[in-house]
């Protein structure tokens, strides 16, 4: 068979390189000069900084993520590095204790923050290991472990479609500790009344905070890891693309594709943005759902109903602005030594999305990260250095100015509040790196940059992998509810197996 591969960020790479080791003869198509979509490592000054998911699950021995790297014979070259991070809150912090003081630190932590909620804790505690059985047992993917799954749902069926805030309003009182679980929600920029309940015990695994928490443990289901690439996304986008290339794949970078061919509601080929046209028998396409159907496929080869569920109603996440910087000094003794820390700076949740909603951009008084891959990856900076990021969620189309003409102030803003928790950022700084959200979408070729892609929302679904046009799949963040790193890998891996015609775990 052969395919066309639009796009080479991951998931594009990840197609082209299943397929071609399947025996199919592929063409990656990328618009951009470079490979590796938004995931792409770049570089400056000798500094490297990542651009997407800077703390990754599932890519720890026998994981899902780690398993398609095995399949293609390229585990070796993508090695990880056991990742934490810390929260800090407007009057109260959570880091990893300097002394490990097993699994249920966080837990007995908050207890005796929340002496009022101590009972409500420990109940949260119990639906927690619930849920990560449920995940553990559907990662597992046998038979016997999807029996247990099913006798394990029963448990916690009754609350399967209730909302993040109703559940932990069943849980807890104090609404700074219900924070604790749900600020992470200003990334996805949905409301807790939208987010599933279920989902918040993933979004806070214990492992992200400690990695020296047991993956195994009581006779319980494998619990996935959260690690860090060494020496950046950039190790994992190269290793796919050597094995694409390996197979027999082929990459064309500078070459963008203008239309998806359909005849008889059946793929044709695609034309090029220089009115080539190519015959393929399958198209698998990564990158924005509007962007896809509405330009390259056209709105005429689809019905209204799945243009109205899909497309017009799409619903995806906000964009980022990202300062990077060369620095000549550790910031991480500010953060206890960690990589990476999340800045909370507001229990108003509300009035944070409502003021993305308007394109208000908050100039970094919400909150931010800092994250500093030098830390776990020294190779990333010059020696003796660090690199570091400071990234906060922000509007495409800021209402209250402009990227273009305000993306230095903004920069030294949101770094004179990052200098309230890390000291001396700018005074430090050797290089300096700014991406907007308008040079993301440049990047990216959306109409409207979507970091996280589709979140997980209640009542709304991704566009599924398998399109109304034969032979047409639709793969990458937009096509995920839980997307990153290794959700748009793995996603990618059951599109390839349904085109081929298989079932899959």
């Amino acid at each position: 068979m052969k395919v066309a591969v639009i796009g080479s960020g991951l998931s594009g790479l990840t197609a082209g390189a299943l397929l071609a080791q399947a025996g199919h003869q592929v063409k990656v198509y990328e618009q951009h000069e470079k490979i590796g979509g938004v995931t792409a490592t770049i570089e400056q000054d000798g500094f490297k900084w990542d651009q997407g998911q800077m703390i990754i699950p599932d890519l720890g021995t026998g994981e899902p993520g780690r398993k398609i790297l095995e399949k293609l014979g390229i585990s070796d070259r993508v090695q990880v590095i056991p990742g934490w991070r810390g929260n800090v809150f407007p009057d109260f912090e959570i880091w990893r204790p300097e002394k490990y003081l097993g699994r249920h630190w966080r837990k007995y932590y908050l207890k005796n923050l929340f002496p009022e909620d101590a009972q409500g804790i420990e109940n949260y505690y119990k639906l927690y290991e619930d849920v990560l059985d449920l995940v553990g047992l559907y990662n597992e993917g046998t038979f016997p472990a999807r029996a247990r799954m099913l006798l394990k749902m029963l448990k916690i069926i009754r609350i399967k479609n209730v909302s993040a805030k109703k559940l932990l309003d069943r849980y807890f009182t104090n609404p700074k500790l219900q924070m604790a679980y749900i600020e992470i929600l200003a990334d996805y920029t949905l409301r807790p009344e939208d987010f599933p309940g279920l989902a918040i015990p993933l979004i806070n695994a214990e492992q992200e905070y400690d990695d020296r928490i047991p993956l195994d443990y009581e006779n319980r289901p494998h619990r996935s890891s959260w690690n860090f690439i060494r020496g950046g996304l950039v190790e994992l986008v190269n290793a796919l693309a050597g094995a694409l290339k390996r197979y027999g794949g082929e990459i064309l970078t500078g070459t963008a594709t203008r239309r998806i061919l359909v005849s008889d509601n059946s793929v044709a080929g695609i034309m090029l943005e220089d009115g080539h046209r190519e015959h393929f028998d399958a198209v698998i396409a990564s990158g924005g759902a509007k962007e896809l159907f509405q330009n390259m496929v056209g709105r005429q080869h689809l019905s209204d109903a799945f243009l109205q569920k899909h497309v017009d109603n799409l619903y995806t996440t906000g964009s980022v602005f990202m300062v990077h910087l060369g620095v000549d000094y550790d910031p991480s003794v500010y953060q206890h030594n960690s990589a990476l820390c999340y800045y909370y700076l507001t229990y108003d949740l509300e009035k944070a999305l409502q003021e993305g909603e308007q394109n208000i951009y908050h100039e970094g008084k919400y909150g931010f990260l800092i994250y500093i891959p030098s830390i776990h990856s020294p190779d990333m900076a010059p020696k003796g250095y660090h690199d570091v990021t400071v990234y906060t969620i922000a509007p495409n189309h800021p209402a209250n100015g402009s990227w273009a003409e305000d993306r230095e102030r903004w920069a030294d803003r949101l770094l004179e509040i990052a200098e309230g928790y890390v000291p001396g950022l700018r005074q430090h700084t050797l290089t300096r790196l700014i991406i907007t959200p308008e040079e993301f979408r440049r990047r990216s070729y959306l109409y409207q940059h979507a970091f996280g892609g589709c979140p997980p929302a209640l009542g709304r679904t991704p566009p599924p992998h398998k399109t109304p046009i034969n032979g047409l799949m639709f793969v990458g963040a937009q096509s995920e509810a839980y997307g990153g790193v290794t959700g748009a890998m793995i996603g990618t891996e059951k599109a390839v197996k349904k085109l081929l015609g298989r079932r899959w775990n």
